[in-house]
């Protein structure tokens, strides 16, 4: 599950794991990284391509609660970040 992410980026993913689990407790690292890899994977929810970059952007449901969750995967493609937007 972890295979095309650097150590670096895992550890960016993980700073941002509490936003998510304070919305709903159940919720693993493996479930957000599947989460931006599905959000990642629908072309309408790209935002732009800035410095190679690819920028995602979804409402999606999680607790119960509507929510912005922002994908950016980086210039080869791998997943680089997955979080909260206000």
């Amino acid at each position: 599950m972890y295979a095309d992410i650097s150590s670096r980026n895992l550890k960016h993913l993980q700073k941002h794991l509490a936003g998510f689990r304070n919305l709903d407790p159940s919720l693993a690292l493996t479930d957000v990284l599947a989460l931006g890899r599905r959000i990642a994977s629908r072309p309408e929810n790209l935002l732009g391509i800035p410095g190679g970059r690819q920028v995602f952007e979804a409402v999606v449901t999680i607790g119960g609660q509507q929510v912005r969750v922002r994908v950016v995967l980086n210039p080869s493609g791998a997943l680089r970040s997955v979080h909260l937007r206000p």
